[in-house]
């Protein structure tokens, strides 16, 4: 048996919006912002004209606050990194007074990535974890984008157009009834991969993914959200502060457990697995049982062998035998998940403690 690592969560602030506008005209209409370290270029900030008028232009500068200090953004910028917001805001602008000169005007945050990567305690796990929490907020009265791809089983594994499961890569919902923001849960390693274009910090990422598994799950505020939670002062320098942090991330542990953003939603929805377990489990044999709920198997397997023990009227072991032979038969046509739910404690209980 795998020994476990032990699970780890990092929350924070990843990226932010800033909006200025000003009469200093720039050559380009794009900026991209640079850092080096040991010989490797850092990209960390991007500057954009948005609008001109006859008077003014309007810049939209987005900045990844983590890798103002690190390589990567997989650990946000949290409340202990606060302890070196000055050269923070002092790199920044540096870099703008080298395109502007002294002409540039009050930096106003207009929104803000609250984040926490939680690395799983069994890497395996992640993929169930995205499934499971894409699940938990599909709804028909609100709008969601997810990115998915085909998963082929190995028996049909030489077929090409065969799709056997879907495989959520990430999701993204719609604003949220409170008009604060919205929500983003997604496989960090992989994402963090597939924008990095320096080799070496690649086959770090690589290296990385082979040993541990991140998700990623984001808050990610618009301008009313910010001034909502911070109030007016919402400039860069008082954003950047260890209080600013640690306002945002009490405001984000309240809306995962107080505004049924996350886990009354998953709640429920282990609630809804469980009654159809219980309901399906007596209308079919145990192969038909499992075979129609392969989408479950791939999630927990433990919701099975719930309806299962409900099939046999509480009896544990022959529900347990049962779904150990089933497990074994049917290897090369379900990819069975367990540990899940037990996981998702997991993650409960360190965000509880954030």
């Amino acid at each position: 048996m795998k020994e476990k690592q032990k699970p780890q969560l990092d929350c924070g602030v990843d990226g932010i919006n800033i909006m200025f506008a000003t009469n200093y005209a720039l050559e380009q209409d794009i900026y991209h912002f640079t850092r080096n370290e040991c010989n490797k270029k850092i990209e960390y900030a991007t500057l954009k004209k948005i609008k001109a008028t006859n008077e003014q232009i309007e810049y939209a500068l987005y900045v990844n606050l983590p890798k103002i200090l690190r390589n990567t953004n997989i650990q946000p910028y949290s409340v202990l990194d606060c302890t070196k917001y000055a050269s923070v805001y002092q790199f920044l602008f540096d870099q703008l007074t080298q395109l502007f000169g002294m002409n540039i005007p009050e930096l106003i945050v207009t929104g803000i990535e609250c984040s926490f990567s939680y690395t799983l305690a069994d890497k395996e796990l992640l993929k169930p974890m995205l499934n499971y929490i894409t699940r938990a907020f599909i709804s028909k009265n609100n709008g969601m984008h997810v990115y998915v791809k085909g998963v082929q089983s190995k028996r049909y594994e030489k077929c090409e157009i065969y799709c056997d499961t879907l495989q959520v890569q990430s999701f993204r919902t719609a604003r949220a009834s409170d008009c604060l923001g919205s929500l983003k849960c997604y496989n960090k390693l992989q994402e963090q991969l597939d924008h990095e274009t320096v080799l070496e910090i690649q086959e770090q990422i690589k290296q990385q993914m082979k040993e541990e598994g991140i998700l990623r799950f984001e808050w990610i505020l618009n301008k009313r959200g910010v001034n909502r939670i911070l109030g007016k002062n919402t400039t860069l320098w008082s954003v950047l502060s260890a209080s600013s942090v640690r306002t945002l991330m009490d405001s984000y542990k309240k809306q995962l457990f107080e505004t049924d953003q996350l886990y009354d939603r998953m709640n429920r929805l282990g609630r809804d697995i469980r009654y159809i377990m219980r309901k399906d489990a007596q209308c079919y044999n145990p192969k038909e049982f499992v075979l129609s709920h392969k989408d479950i198997c791939e999630l927990d397997y433990s919701f099975i062998k719930y309806g299962l023990a409900e099939k046999y009227g509480g009896n544990k072991r022959t529900a347990q035998k049962t779904a150990s032979r089933l497990k074994t038969e049917l290897a090369d046509r379900i990819h069975f998940t367990e540990g899940l739910i037990e996981e998702l404690r997991l993650l409960k209980r360190l965000l509880l403690a954030m």
